[in-house]
């Protein structure tokens, strides 16, 4: 149906990453001519049609360092303004794409000056920001690349939330005026798809347009056509609910009312909207095994095997490995937290285990030791004296009582090698033991001094917050963490985004609609206050 003679020239043969991957004829991007260059028009890259849009994205490989000239020729001769990277530079030690653009500076590829103005690092992608310069013109020009960084090795992400973020990100940053989207991966069938095509599939009064294989037979596998149709239908579900940080009090205000023909209001609806499909047991293998189930404080409340903290196993001891505590991406760091239960008297050793071989030396407490004439935390660190936790001496260093926390220090030693750090536990007294609390604005000071003393001594490792069930009050935790540092660089807010990327990474997170509710108001008192936090 198709041909692919000008990849087939000999000339061109080189400039294709790979010989089975090609550019048809049909639909390539034809660069201007150099004179005197045979084949300088080429380039292993074809348009694709959007929605609405002919010629909306340009499909490429991941460019080699012999087609660096051309690739930027192409972005200046389209006048594209933006990139998308679907793939890392490397995995598991293997080069996946040449970095074709500068590490800092200025570099020259061909005609084209390359100038890094700009480098964002978030936790599922990257944003750096070019200025572009050909040689003899006046003009300049500003593309932006968006690096997604989460696409797994093999076959696609687990969940579609974060990508579709991801896609929300770059339509809203690409210029209405500009051209083509340039989309890349190694070899431009890989991975593009699933992006092209949730773009093409855009919804719009409900009606979804498809082209993309019809237009590229063989272009999407299975895994990636299923993925293409479980976006979309969380898009539907979801919608849009990314609000302009200066908009928030209209979107609460909006959320409080009854809904059309429901008898709920705005908040219930979105808040049931986050409940997870029930996860198949299969998804809590080490949790659910026998030698582990005395480990979790509630039966229902579990980490997912693929996000679990991983202890270093002991050897002979079966579950050595087994804590319930789960990772969990930050704004710009991936496994920024771990999100754990309240420790055991059982779980108390492998608690202190956790934090010295994740090098955590942050720790949130989020719960009162009892509440309601219950456990809800088992006292997992001594008062005066210092006492051992199987390998780990502590010993209590400083207690300073604030207004609304407590911050103890400890000084923990590895008793096998002598090494120490200080770990410092911050415990929130303020959280009422029925609901949450009536202001947001004591829990926000606090969440700004954890992060402050996390900055000021922590190491690298992440914070390790823990309420009762490591879920409820964990999660609203988490939540502002993120929220409030993206309404800072971003000025946008998206509660309900946030929560559902933190129960793919963990069930139930921000367990109630009370704390949901609790996690607008906060964020709305930030905002009134945002110079002062800023």
């Amino acid at each position: 149906q198709f041909t692919w003679e000008h990849s087939n020239l000999e000339v061109n043969k080189p400039k294709n990453r790979y010989a089975n991957v090609i550019a048809y004829d049909h639909s390539r991007v034809i660069l201007l001519p150099i004179e005197g260059i045979v084949g300088s028009d080429y380039i292993n890259a074809n348009y694709i049609d959007g929605y609405r849009k002919q010629n909306a994205y340009i499909a490429t490989q991941g460019p080699l360092p012999e087609t660096f000239g051309d690739f930027w020729r192409m972005v200046w001769e389209q006048r594209s303004a933006t990139i998308v990277m679907m793939t890392k530079l490397e995995e598991k030690s293997r080069i996946k794409c040449d970095q074709y653009w500068p590490g800092r500076g200025t570099d020259t590829y061909g005609m084209i000056q390359v100038t890094l103005l700009d480098t964002i690092e978030l936790a599922t992608f990257c944003v750096r920001t070019f200025s572009l310069h050909k040689n003899g013109s006046s003009e300049k020009r500003e593309v932006r690349q968006f690096q997604f960084t989460a696409w797994p090795d093999h076959g696609v992400p687990e969940y579609p939330t974060p990508f579709l973020a991801f896609l929300r990100r770059v339509k809203t940053c690409n210029p209405p005026d500009a051209g083509p989207i340039v989309v890349h991966c190694r070899y431009w069938r890989c991975v593009q798809p699933p992006s092209q095509s949730c773009w093409i599939l855009r919804i719009r009064g409900g009606f979804l347009g498809f082209s993309l294989s019809a237009e590229f037979p063989g272009m999407l596998r299975e895994d990636q056509y299923s993925f293409i149709h479980d976006a979309l239908l969380e898009a539907v579900a979801c919608g849009n609910t990314e609000v302009p940080a200066r908009n928030l009090y209209t979107y609460i205000q909006k959320l409080a009312q009854i809904e059309v023909g429901e008898h709920v209001t705005g908040m219930e609806l979105e808040f049931k909207r986050l409940a997870n499909s029930k996860a198949h047991t299969s998804r809590f293998i080490s949790a659910n095994l026998p030698c582990n189930k005395f480990k979790n404080r509630l039966v229902n409340i579990m980490p997912y095997e693929t996000t679990r903290v991983c202890l270093q196993p002991i050897r002979g001891v079966e579950g050595s490995d087994y804590i319930n505590a789960s990772f969990i991406d930050g704004y710009r760091q991936q496994k920024a937290y771990i999100a754990t239960q309240g420790p055991l008297a059982e779980t108390t050793e492998d608690f202190w285990r956790m934090l010295w071989e994740n090098n955590s030396t942050i720790v949130v407490m989020l719960t009162k030791l009892r509440e309601m004439g219950r456990e809800k935390c088992h006292q997992y660190w001594p008062a005066e004296r210092s006492a051992r936790y199987q390998y780990f001496v502590v010993d209590p260093m400083a207690e300073y009582n604030m207004p609304q926390y407590i911050l103890r220090e400890f000084k923990v030693t590895d008793a096998r090698d002598g090494q120490s750090r200080t770990v410092r536990q911050f415990q929130f007294t303020d959280w009422p033991e029925q609901g949450v609390p009536k202001s947001g604005e004591g829990f926000i000071d606090f969440i700004g001094q954890v992060h402050k003393t996390k900055e000021q001594f922590g190491q690298d490792g992440p914070i390790s917050v823990h309420c009762s069930a490591g879920v409820g009050r964990t999660g609203v935790f988490i939540t502002l963490s993120i929220v409030l540092e993206r309404m800072r660089y971003e000025g946008v807010v998206d509660i309900f985004q946030t929560v559902k990327m933190l129960r793919t990474q963990r069930p139930a997170m921000v367990q109630t609609e009370d704390e949901y509710q609790f996690c607008y108001q906060a964020a709305l008192e930030y905002l009134g206050s945002f110079d002062h936090y800023a």
